[in-house]
């Protein structure tokens, strides 16, 4: 009796295994609008456009990509069908008449065989001109950690003047800040958007929103940020360097030394042998503090002599800075 209802059993988890085994993978759709306004009211030119890749961020291509955008009162105001290219990328540009202002929603959806459906809403909003905004580039890629900017243009709408306008960022990824900077007061006034990612900021492709308000009229644009994420490093700490002790400072002064003037002439290494043997007298009384300073006019003698050596300063020059030098340590030695 066992064995009778064991192999039905065996046979229906071996089917759903084969087939989550075989699930299509789901595409990823991502998009990026700008809005440019016409000289009419009402009037307006839409551009969206983006990639079509997989759960692996690979490329898809020949994937179609349809749209259909639907005013305030959820009518149908436009229709299309695009083809992603070879590098998954895909564009499309229609134009609008007698809008009237509100919120509008632009419906895509990417479909090919042997992939899941992606779809996505993307709310925009059309309103009563005033000025347009505009940002370049549309999309960047950023690695864990590092940071990115991108240019944002205020620019009116038929006057050579522009209001005060407030300008916000959202929609932006967790762990990821952003400072804006006015470069430009004049027309087209020019902001610089700088977007700063963290060490664990998730990576990821995401859509920004830009929004712009002012006098009661509101705008916006869209961009893409594409966080790269960074190989993990080795915890380890890194080796800790010796520290230099005071007997080690005399040993180091002759090796740094005779490396910066080399090429000197044999009768300014001897001065220079000269001048060692005085700091190593000096430097058996001095304190630690003193020993730095009296180290730094050391090497400031020695980089004075391969100046002087390779003929990079004049011979009076030369004297009077190799003099003031020489005094500094004659104090030196009498406070010691």
């Amino acid at each position: 009796m066992k064995r009778a209802w064991l192999s039905p059993l065996l046979l229906m988890l071996l089917v759903s295994y084969l087939q989550a085994s075989t699930a299509a993978p789901q595409l990823v759709l991502t998009v990026s609008l700008d809005i440019q306004y016409g000289t009419r009211e009402g009037e307006a030119t839409i551009t969206f456009s983006g990639r079509v890749i997989d759960p692996y961020n690979r490329t898809v291509q020949g994937a179609t990509v349809s749209s259909q955008l639907t005013d305030p009162n959820k009518s149908s105001l436009h229709i299309s069908l695009v083809y992603s290219k070879g590098d998954g990328s895909y564009q499309n540009r229609f134009n609008i008449t007698n809008a009237i202002p509100g919120n509008y929603t632009l419906h895509l959806k990417a479909s090919k065989p042997g992939y899941d459906d992606a779809a996505l809403q993307v709310p925009l909003l059309l309103v009563s001109t005033a000025f347009n905004l505009k940002i370049s580039p549309v999309s960047r890629t950023l690695k864990q950690g590092s940071n990115g900017s991108f240019e944002i243009s205020i620019i009116p709408f038929q006057r050579d003047t522009l209001p005060q306008v407030s300008v916000k960022i959202l929609g932006l990824p967790p762990r990821v800040t952003y400072n804006l900077l006015n470069r430009s007061t004049a027309i087209p006034r020019i902001l610089t958007l700088t977007l700063i990612t963290r060490p664990d900021t998730p990576a990821g492709t995401y859509n920004f929103t830009v929004v712009g308000e002012a006098r009661g009229y509101t705008h916006s644009t869209w961009g893409i940020l594409e966080v790269a994420e960074v190989p993990q490093q080795s915890s380890e700490p890194p080796p800790t360097a010796p520290l230099v002790g005071r007997d080690q400072i005399d040993a180091l002064i002759l090796p740094i030394t005779v490396a910066l003037v080399g090429g000197a002439t044999s009768i300014l290494v001897l001065g220079r042998f000269r001048l060692l043997r005085a700091s190593r007298r000096v430097l058996e009384r001095l304190k630690p503090s003193e020993d730095r300073e009296y180290l730094a006019i050391a090497r400031a003698i020695a980089r004075l002599e391969e100046l002087r050596a390779t003929e990079k300063i004049d011979q009076e020059t030369y004297s009077r800075v190799r003099q003031e030098y020489e005094e500094r340590l004659e104090r030196k030695k009498r406070k010691s």
